[in-house]
């Protein structure tokens, strides 16, 4: 049986999968979470982007705070010193951008996950 932070580290990462599937884009779970590497790299991939998924209780605070200022942004920019510059998307703003990139389209949903 695997430990209580693995089967939710899994469940969210099915979570991000499934709500990709549903917005009709194509999106994978990677086996044991991408420890496999080359082809298997990433957590989850969405439309061959290789993407990693976290979650935690509270650790992520900060970021829900900055996103919030100002009634609420589209996006939020972050950089520690010395690292490249992240971007950080409300799922609403990520969907809007795939919706204009035609993901749908080019990389349609091929399976869906079984619970």
């Amino acid at each position: 049986m695997s430990s209580k932070s693995k089967r939710k580290g899994s469940g969210y990462e099915l979570e991000v999968v499934r709500a990709h599937l549903a917005e009709g884009v194509q999106a994978s779970k990677q086996p044991l979470s991408g420890a496999l590497g080359g082809k298997y790299a990433g957590d989850v991939q969405i439309a061959g982007l290789i993407c990693e998924c976290k979650r935690r209780r509270k650790g992520f605070s900060t970021l829900y705070k900055a996103l919030e200022q100002g009634g609420g942004s589209d996006a939020l920019f972050v950089r520690d010193d010395n690292r490249d510059t992240l971007v950080v998307l409300p799922f609403e703003t990520w969907t809007q951008i795939m919706g204009w990139l035609r993901w749908a389209e080019i990389y349609p949903a091929e399976t869906t996950i079984e619970d």
